[in-house]
């Protein structure tokens, strides 16, 4: 847990200095350690385990807000909900604890809910453009593959 606290304070130093790319970079670093040690530190302290994952993920949300990547946003918001979905599920998990990821699950639906209606009309945006290009691809890739064989 040290270790995800000094990289979290790395990467909001980063953010406030406005240096986005080192911010996330830290941010996935200090995700990555909170989400690698969560089950071990899960049953030593609960609330702090839950609280390391979602100030990772809400962080690099933060982040991605910051850099205008509305999807990557998103993605954060979302990943974060299923990451506590996926922990919830566990039968063995005491009624507190599961008390405490419905909570915190509320807080980040609730965040991710403000997120929408403040950025909405960017995110769909970038929604379309994604789709756009995606399909460019998908056409040039579909282009390349018919020329192979004479079409």
């Amino acid at each position: 847990m040290v270790y995800w606290q000094h990289l979290t304070r790395q990467a909001n130093e980063a953010h406030t200095r406005a240096d986005y790319v080192d911010a996330q970079e830290l941010g996935k670093k200090a995700l990555a350690c909170a989400e690698a040690t969560f089950e071990d530190a899960f049953h030593l302290d609960a609330e702090s385990a839950v609280s390391a994952v979602v100030v990772s993920y809400m962080s690099l949300a933060e982040v991605s807000i910051s850099m205008k990547e509305w999807l990557q946003a998103n993605d954060y918001f979302e990943r974060g909900i299923h990451f506590l979905q996926n922990t919830i599920v566990d039968p063995s998990i005491l009624p507190e604890h599961r008390q405490l990821i419905d909570h915190v699950a509320n807080h980040i639906r609730f965040e991710w809910q403000l997120f929408q209606q403040t950025y909405g009309n960017k995110l769909a945006v970038a929604k379309r453009a994604h789709r756009v290009n995606w399909l460019k691809q998908q056409s040039a890739s579909e282009t390349v593959w018919h020329e192979s064989y004479g079409y």
